[in-house]
């Protein structure tokens, strides 16, 4: 069995992608399932409470299969990365199924890089079955769009595309969406998108960009630019570098109907969306 590489992108810096030639078990595609977007009673990290924990039989098989399939067992000298102690891992269980969110803790190594996107998100009921497993910027995985309710409320939903919904789709069996969400959102590493009010064209996402990352920069975030007539959604850059002394380099940014800029924040029909909750390192 070979074994995963991680594979640079264009610019290094800008992240890493690890691409999966092959996996240790059979998993499902249920797009049924959607991921827990709150962490219920909060984040509990081992180190911090120096408590004794008690983990049944079930939960700990299914953190064991989601373990042996990211990294198969057996590899030969492998590198520090390629180790399950090179992962981090964080679970929560709701009902039957336990759900495993893996990331690689590239610290633990000694690199100071920060990828843009890395780990995988498993779904494992309680028998040991992947019902649902979601590398990150490889498999399709659910996007999450914040809504003005009719009466006048925001409401959370789930779409399996990047396809913004209306209010009007609330009702709507065939509209796309596939659940209504009234948990809060506030698991680490969720990014909820927001059509911008006055915006009736449409929106895509840039290439790269992925929803239900695992692992994120602690400022990640996203941003609108208009391209042809478009909105797309592209992740947050470090500042753009002065030119001459003069203004910023304007990049891909093909200004906005306003005059303004889709990063600007201040009032206006394409005002930036709020950021996502933090995304920090996962920890169980």
């Amino acid at each position: 069995m070979k074994l995963r590489h991680l594979i640079p992108v264009a610019i290094v810096l800008a992240g890493c992608l690890r691409k999966p030639e092959q996996f240790s078990t059979p998993a499902g595609r249920d797009r049924s399932i959607v991921f827990p977007v709150s962490v219920g009673q909060g984040l509990i990290e081992l180190d911090a409470r120096k408590a004794t924990y008690d983990v049944d039989g079930e939960v700990m098989r299914a953190l064991m299969i989601a373990a042996n399939d990211y990294i198969p067992p057996g590899i030969p000298n492998p590198p520090c990365w390629a180790r399950h102690e090179a992962l981090t891992y964080r679970f929560t269980r709701r009902d039957d199924i336990i759900f495993v969110y893996i990331g690689e803790n590239f610290a633990y190594c000694g690199s100071k890089l920060i990828p843009m996107h890395s780990g995988a998100k498993y779904a494992i009921s309680k028998d040991g079955r992947i019902l649902r497993r979601v590398i990150d910027g490889v498999d399709d995985d659910d996007y999450l769009w914040s809504l003005k309710s009719p009466d006048g409320g925001t409401v959370t939903v789930a779409t399996a595309s990047f396809a913004s919904p209306a209010s009007e789709d609330l009702d709507k069996p065939d509209s796309g969406i596939l659940k209504i969400i009234t948990e809060p959102v506030d698991m680490p590493g969720v990014i909820v998108w927001q059509r911008p009010e006055g915006w009736t064209g449409p929106v895509e996402a840039e290439p790269g960009v992925i929803p239900g990352v695992t692992m994120l920069p602690p400022d990640s975030g996203y941003s609108w630019v208009q391209r042809d007539g478009r909105l797309v959604a592209v992740l947050q850059e470090p500042p753009a570098p002065v030119l001459d002394g003069g203004t910023p380099d304007a990049g891909l940014d093909a200004g906005t109907p306003d005059g303004g800029s889709p990063g600007d924040a201040g009032p206006g029909p394409l005002s930036a969306p709020p950021s996502p909750p933090d995304a920090g390192a996962a920890a169980p």
